[in-house]
Formats: C-alpha cells, structure tokens, sequence
C-alpha cells in the first residue's frame, strides 16, 4: 500500500503500489491529462484504467500510449484485479471533486485501496470519506496539499552546480510536463543524471515526489520551487523543472513567473501547441514565438543570464506533413532546434542543452 511522507519538500510515496487509474468518461480526452500522463511515465505498475465507456478496448487504441493494462468498467474489477490504490485521474475544470464520484470512492475506500488525489479539493477535508478511512485504514493522499513551513523565494539557485532548464509555454497545456520528462529521459540515454523536478499534480503522481505550486500561498510559491532545485541539484548533472501556465495569461502567470524566479534556470525550452493561436479559454490571440523568446528571457535574467535553447511543438492531431512542416516554419522563424519530443524524440534538445552548458566552461 502506498506510505507516504513528508521528506524534504513536499510530497514522497511508494512507487511500487499497484494502481488502478479512475478516468470515468474521459480516456482519450483532454480532461484524462493526469491518467495519461501517468500511464505513459509513471513508475507504479497499472493494473487497469476505469472507464465504462471505454470497457474492453485497448489503451494505445484510444490513447496511442502503448501500455498492456485493460480498460475495465467499475471498482470492482479493480479490486478483483489486486490494486493496491486509486489515482484519479482526470482535471475537471477547477479542479472540484464531482460529488457523482463518491460512491466509487467510498467503495475502494472500503476495500482497503488508497486514494491518490490531484484535485484541489482534499478527500481528507471531507467528513465522509475520512471516516471511512479511518474505519478501513486507507490512506488519502491529497498530492495538491502543500507543505507546512515554506520559505520565500531568495535566488539561492543560482548557486547550484547543476545546470537548470525551466520549461516554458506559449500557453497553458502545451506539453511543458511532457517535454521535461522526454529531455530527461534524453540525457538518461546518454548517461547523465537528470533530476525532474515536478510542480503539477500529475508530475508529482509520476515520478512520487513534488509540490503542486498552484496551491502554495503566492509569497512562498518561488520559496517551494527554490528548495526542490537545491534539493535535486547535488544528485544531478541537469535539473529540469516542469514549467507551469504561461506568462502571457491572465488566469496563471503568477505561478509562472514564481517558477521562473524560484528555479533561477540557466536554459529555457520554450513550448507551444501547433495548432493553437488563441491563449486558452479567452479570445485573445497568442503571441509569436519569437515575441514569447525575448520576453521570457528578458524577465529570467533579471537574476542570471538565461537564454531559450530549444522549441517543444505540440503537434498532437497533425497529419506527419502536417507536424513536419509547423516544425520547419518555427525553425525558420526563431534559428533554434525545434521537434515534437513524443512524436520524434528530445534528442536534439538535449543536444542543444548540453552544448550551450559546455559552452558557458
């Protein structure tokens, strides 16, 4: 069963729990983010994913991630298949807990399974399912929950041997989580150390450890980010952070920029969805690349000299013509390596990386 603890900063839990994925109605739609996410970098073996509505097909046909675990239609079939755990694994808008989904929970509750739980509203908070908790022995792992005791932000990352990369964004949900993971996973291949630093819920529910930043008191928030880099920076050649939102929309940039300055980053990645031109959920138009470039490192280099090495294209829904030439078009615009890190690989952003931290010697 999942034992979690506080250790250092933010949130650990055991990685060797066996999950069952809850996304009910949602697979293969933009609001199962942490279930894919999950499914296509956690550690935790997956037993199942729920979701009725899509009972006995296969993951990579509705997802295109290649995992072997079935899509099964209830709570029950989880338990039956041994899960030690239920993750949800959807973000409805505002992160609320649909009340429709207590009696599934209360069930696995009662049969022993530990929740994991990226909503921003806490299962703990809640009289019912705490009670049942308590009577049962489960544990609810709120992962948006932050820690007690956070320092403000002091640039004290600047310090740090490691050399940090931010990922940054065009907008909100643009691939920044994706992007860090696949250029980590860039430099494994080539025997570096790679630390992730995760600040989103589904990061955290990845890779066991984290603090979700967009539930951090705003004074504290670069506090929290400082403290995970110094903490990942002396097991690491590179630190790559999970960006967050977008310093261009109104609705996140504060957390944006709480991570630009709590990280202090020596390189930035900048990501962008192809086929996006509106920022999310407003009506205003994005800006360009080029334009997003020089505003992200003017405001970074307030505190070191920071420069953006890469492009991540999201061409998630393109035809290969399609993703091939969005790519060409941004590598003529800005003269930097640009890919889409799912559909090809990170290699050449982490190239680009490592040669500009060779280049600084």
């Amino acid at each position: 069963m999942f034992a979690t603890t506080e250790k250092k900063t933010g949130f650990y839990y055991d990685l060797n729990a066996r999950i069952a994925i809850y996304a009910p109605d949602a697979l293969g739609h933009d609001r199962a983010k942490t279930a894919e996410g999950v499914l296509r970098y956690g550690a935790n073996p997956i037993v199942a994913v729920i979701d009725a509505s899509q009972a006995g097909k296969n993951i990579k046909e509705v997802t295109g991630i290649d995992c072997p675990a079935p899509i099964i239609a209830s709570i029950d079939e989880a338990i039956a298949l041994g899960a030690d755990a239920l993750l949800l694994g959807t973000a409805w808008s505002g992160g609320h807990l649909p009340e429709q989904w207590k009696p599934d929970i209360l069930k696995a509750i009662n049969a022993k399974l530990d929740i994991v739980n990226g909503l921003h509203d806490f299962l703990a908070d809640d009289q019912q399912l705490s009670a049942a908790a308590e009577k049962s022995g489960s544990k609810l792992i709120d992962v948006r929950r932050p820690p007690e005791k956070l320092p403000v932000g002091s640039g004290a990352a600047c310090n740090v041997d490691a050399f940090v990369v931010l990922t940054v964004g065009s907008d909100c949900s643009v691939g920044k989580m994706t992007t860090s993971l696949e250029i980590a996973k860039a430099g494994k291949k080539r025997n570096k150390t790679c630390g992730f630093v995760a600040t989103g819920q589904t990061g955290i529910m990845i890779c066991g450890s984290g603090i979700a930043i967009d539930r951090v008191i705003g004074d504290f928030m670069a506090g929290a980010v400082e403290q995970m880099v110094l903490q990942a920076a002396p097991h690491s050649e590179y630190v790559f952070v999970e960006g967050q939102g977008s310093i261009v929309h109104p609705s996140f940039s504060g957390v944006t920029i709480a991570l630009m300055h709590g990280s202090c980053p020596q390189g930035l990645i900048l990501c962008h969805n192809a086929r996006r031109t509106k920022i999310k959920g407003l009506t205003q138009d994005l800006l360009s690349l080029s334009e997003l470039v020089s505003i992200y490192e003017r405001v970074c280099s307030y505190l070191r000299p920071t420069k953006v090495l890469g492009i991540a294209l999201n061409t998630h829904g393109m035809s290969e013509d399609e993703a091939l030439t969005a790519i060409a078009r941004a590598k003529a615009e800005l003269g930097l390596p640009v890919c889409d890190p799912v559909r090809q690989s990170a290699d050449i952003l982490f190239e680009a990386i490592q040669n500009y931290k060779e280049s600084l010697k």
